[in-house]
């Protein structure tokens, strides 16, 4: 049974709200009447904390300039210190307007045009243009997957590295879409490579209070010695359901990157964000942590409704979900690539992210990505669309 909390933040529909889940279903899907399980936000009201903070600070009634609090500073470093075991210096802290927009400013700041950057393929697909929109040279090193399960084969990374000259390694932790939230063996693996050959680690962490029972997501800071720490990016976004707040935590180690990245913001004339962004990012991290742990043990109920349902098909393969809300499943043995656009959303009828997405180039990916951070009541629909959809196809 669904806990009061999550009841009274249930949103079984955000249509003719402008949220781009929602109501941009046809720019990107060429239909409206689909579920949509796509874009990485939650169909759940934010905590009652921050609509209370946003509330009193629309009801002063006054907008005009305004300096970041303190309090935003150590709700940042209190948070990520109780609830990750995580030490953070406040002279580290930058704020930017969005991880990837921020990725876009600190490239630019700390490479040079052709530089190589590498990604852990299948990935976040606006990594792709961060590094092509910048200049800067595409270097991949896929995942090993076997039935499902993705995992870093390091002979192969360490001689990516070696061989492309590379500059920045753009680590995903936990990672999307796979799922995989990183072993201390496997994150020291990579560490360890790019020590060797000199690579700046950029670590998006925006995930990294997503996490599900039995796994615990370590800090790639966390893990290094000495110098030459590895830059982080996390945020209040994905956590709290705040991504339209425009503000993202950037955390540099390092006082020479610092100063660069300083340079490059004084450079553009970028500004502080919007009076309400600190507003809502203190108050989430103060005091969000009940409704973090009603919603993520609501994902985990998510996931296994629909693991359940979707096992039950042996054409269908479903990645272990240990961080993110975000469900990786496998339906190449269902239908083709040319086939899975109409398979999906014409006989399943919801909207997801295709797996070809997370690709450089065009592939005969057929995976789709599916959002689980919505009401139980969704996930149900979506599972018996899909449920009804593939015991049509293996009729045929």
């Amino acid at each position: 049974m669904q806990s009061p909390l999550l009841q009274e933040i249930s949103l079984l529909s955000r249509k003719n709200t402008d949220c781009v889940k929602w109501d941009a279903l046809p720019e990107n899907f060429g239909q409206e009447d689909l579920l949509p399980l796509w874009v990485a936000d939650m169909d759940f009201k934010t905590p009652q904390c921050v609509r209370q903070a946003l509330r009193q600070a629309v009801d002063q009634g006054v907008f005009g300039y305004y300096r970041i609090p303190d309090r935003y500073y150590d709700s940042i470093l209190s948070w990520e210190k109780t609830r990750h075991g995580t030490q953070l210096e406040r002279s580290w802290l930058r704020t930017t307007s969005g991880v990837v927009s921020g990725l876009f400013h600190l490239i630019r700041a700390l490479t040079q045009p052709g530089d190589g950057v590498l990604l852990q393929t299948p990935v976040y697909y606006p990594f792709f243009r961060v590094v092509r929109h910048t200049g800067r040279r595409l270097v991949c090193s896929p995942l090993r997957e076997e039935n499902g399960v993705y995992t870093v084969d390091l002979e192969a990374f360490d001689r990516t590295l070696r061989d492309n000259d590379v500059k920045v390694f753009l680590l995903c932790s936990p990672h999307n879409p796979v799922g995989r939230v990183w072993t201390r063996k496997e994150l020291a693996g990579m560490l360890d490579c790019c020590r060797r050959h000199h690579v700046q680690v950029v670590a998006d962490e925006i995930h990294h209070d997503l996490i599900m029972p039995g796994h615990t997501h370590l800090s790639a800071s966390s893990l290094w010695e000495g110098e030459d720490k590895p830059i982080t990016f996390f945020s209040a976004s994905k956590t709290f359901n705040l991504a339209g707040m425009k503000n993202s935590v950037l955390v540099i180690p390092q006082k020479k990157l610092r100063d660069q990245f300083d340079q490059f913001e004084k450079e553009l004339g970028t500004g502080p964000g919007s009076t309400l962004d600190y507003v809502a990012v203190a108050a989430a991290f103060s005091e969000g942590g009940p409704w973090l742990d009603a919603v993520l043990e609501e994902i985990q109920g998510n996931y296994q409704l629909m693991k359940d349902t979707l096992s039950r098909f042996p054409g269908v393969t479903v990645s272990p979900l240990e961080g993110t809300y975000l469900m990786w499943v496998d339906l190449k043995g269902v239908v083709s690539q040319e086939q899975l656009r109409a398979f999906v959303q014409e006989k399943c009828r919801i909207a997801p992210d295709y797996g070809h997405w997370f690709y450089p180039e065009k592939n005969e990916d057929v995976h789709i990505r599916l959002n689980l951070a919505a009401p139980r009541q969704t996930i149900q629909q979506a599972a018996r669309q899909l449920e009804q959809a593939l015991e049509d196809v293996l009729k045929a």
